[in-house]
């Protein structure tokens, strides 16, 4: 989508720097819309890839197994009255951190993740750190409980990163 509109704008903003000073001023007003357009595409980015539903295996793989960030996946059901309120009351939480990813998955399509995390009972959530789990909680839990796994995978989620920092020195 970038690609496109910067496809769109490129040659019209080059065409501008070439221009004679009077065509300039209309170039004056092009410019301001390429920046907005990538700034609008690029925030909607970055949240599209901080909440995601996971369609199977192999997108469990990639998405969660193999995050640099800390992932939290819930497994909720479309008929699961908790689950209508914990997933939107988790999207709320989440919805400003840049550290933590949020993994929505159906239980009712990916039979084979329930198997191999033997969720037993929905909601369920885990918390995954490097592929692996770090922390869970079943069944409908208060903000507070949502609030101290988040901020606990923010704390080893910083203090991940400070040890990288001193190997890297």
């Amino acid at each position: 989508m970038l690609k496109i509109a910067s496809e769109g704008l490129m040659p019209r903003l080059v065409a501008c720097v070439q221009a004679s000073s009077s065509a300039q001023s209309a170039c004056q007003r092009l410019a301001p819309l390429a920046v907005s357009a990538t700034q609008k595409f690029l925030s909607q980015s970055q949240i599209a890839n901080k909440k995601f539903t996971v369609k199977d295996h192999y997108e469990f793989d990639q998405k969660v197994i193999n995050s640099d960030n800390p992932v939290i996946v819930n497994f909720h059901a479309e008929w699961c009255d908790p689950c209508k309120i914990l997933t939107p009351k988790m999207e709320e939480l989440l919805e400003n951190s840049n550290e933590i990813d949020l993994a929505i998955i159906d239980v009712e399509n990916n039979t084979e993740l329930v198997e191999t995390f033997e969720v037993k009972a929905v909601p369920a959530v885990l918390a995954f750190r490097n592929g692996v789990v770090v922390d869970k909680f079943i069944g409908l839990v208060d903000a507070n409980s949502i609030e101290s796994l988040i901020d606990k995978l923010k704390k080893k989620n910083r203090k991940s990163a400070e040890l990288d920092d001193k190997d890297a020195k």
